[in-house]
């Protein structure tokens, strides 16, 4: 959530943060054990929600 933070210059709110947990739970099932790979991946996802958010106020 750092690295996002960061990136994106603004927090995450809650509805976020329980979807990226969701996600990341989902990918650690799946056998994804990578620490690395996991917040890549988390990371694409929060970019994705946040187009989708965007595309949505439009």
């Amino acid at each position: 959530m750092k690295i996002y933070r960061r990136m994106a210059r603004h927090d995450l709110d809650q509805s976020m943060r329980r979807d990226l947990a969701r996600h990341i739970r989902g990918l650690a099932a799946q056998g994804m054990q990578d620490p690395g790979r996991l917040t890549v991946c988390g990371l694409s996802y929060l970019r994705e929600l946040e187009r989708q958010r965007a595309s949505e106020r439009s």
